[in-house]
């Protein structure tokens, strides 16, 4: 993924900011932590901005792919499929920064994909249908 580097990123500067706060109940210098904490916030929020940067494209693309599926019934495999365009697509492999949820519901949601899912007798993997598409919001 072309943005594995900045996805580990975001995550290691969400464990900084935790521990900093976690600190703040032990030290005395909550102001130097303070300070600590803005910078590390203002880095996470420069990340993140390129993290999003090309997500209105990477929709475009996918939800074109993604129309010729409405109201198909999607088994495993072509739910797997979806994912790793979805996610090649758009060069990461978490739909939302600093979350470690990188599976196909989490990627619908942030889509704003309508879906249903549908329980199979003979298999524990349920079926997707999507059904249509709301706005997109970056």
């Amino acid at each position: 993924m072309k943005s594995s580097a900045i996805e580990k990123r975001i995550v290691k500067i969400d464990q900084e900011i935790q521990a900093m706060n976690i600190a703040k109940k032990y030290l005395n210098n909550h102001e130097e932590i303070k300070q600590v904490i803005l910078e590390l916030n203002r880095e996470r929020q420069l990340l993140v901005n390129d993290l999003y940067r090309d997500d209105k494209a990477s929709y475009a693309i996918v939800r074109d792919h993604m129309e010729s599926l409405v109201e198909v019934e999607l088994d495993a495999t072509q739910q797997k499929e979806l994912l790793e365009y979805i996610k090649e697509t758009f060069g990461r492999q978490a739909a939302t920064d600093g979350k470690t949820a990188t599976g196909l519901n989490a990627w619908l949601k942030k889509l704003n994909v309508k879906f249903n899912w549908q329980t199979t007798d003979n298999s524990d993997w349920a079926t997707l249908i999507i059904t249509g598409f709301e706005p997109f919001k970056c």
